[in-house]
This record gives structure tokens, sequence and C-alpha cells, in this order.
């Protein structure tokens, strides 16, 4: 029941999921800006907006740009991976899980 419970929690999660920023550090020592947009209700326009947040009236430049599919089932066998189980129920569940990130750097 609670392995049940979590497993639709964690797929919420996921889908709906909010656009998550973080600062590094470029190799030209410059500050870039690493976006995750991931999620089923989520798109590259998601991440754009928030580079718009980040960066304002200055621009960015787009560095990088990737994004994948990964079978839900592959996802929470990741997830999940454990010794102790050798045979999980859920593992059939159908879908995917969507990754996108972007990096940016706020124009000068």
């Amino acid at each position: 029941m609670h392995r049940t419970f979590f497993v639709f929690a964690i797929f919420i999660t996921l889908l709906s999921g909010c656009v998550a920023s973080k600062e590094i550090f470029l190799a030209d020592g410059t500050r870039g800006h690493n976006i995750n947009c991931s999620g089923a209700g989520k798109n590259y326009s998601n991440c754009l907006e928030k580079a718009g947040e980040i960066c304002g009236t200055r621009g960015y430049h787009i560095l990088d740009q990737a994004g994948n599919i990964v079978s839900f089932s592959g996802a929470l066998r990741e997830l999940n991976a454990s010794p102790r189980t050798a045979s999980v129920g859920y593992i059939s569940q159908s879908g995917s899980v969507i990754n996108r990130n972007l990096l940016v750097k706020c124009k000068e």
C-alpha cells in the first residue's frame, strides 16, 4: 500500500515538475545557468521563460540544449533498484519520463 502511494506521488511530481535553475561557472570562468524544465507538463518554452526571468532585459545566449525520453518503467527500475526484490509488479507501467535541460549565459 505504501509503495503504491510512493510510486503515485513520484509519478505526479515528475508529471507536474517545476522549472528549476542552478547557477554554474562555465569553462571561461563566467556565470551560466542550468535550467531544468523536465516533466510531461513542461516544454522548452518553460525553460526559455525562466531564462528570461533570470537574465531580464539583457537577454541570453543558449549554450546547450539537452533532452531525452526515458520509459516510465525504466525510471521506476532505477528509482527502486534493490537487491531484495526479485520482481516488482508495477514495473510494467507504460508511459515515459521526459528530461529537458537548457544551459544559458546572460548577455553582458
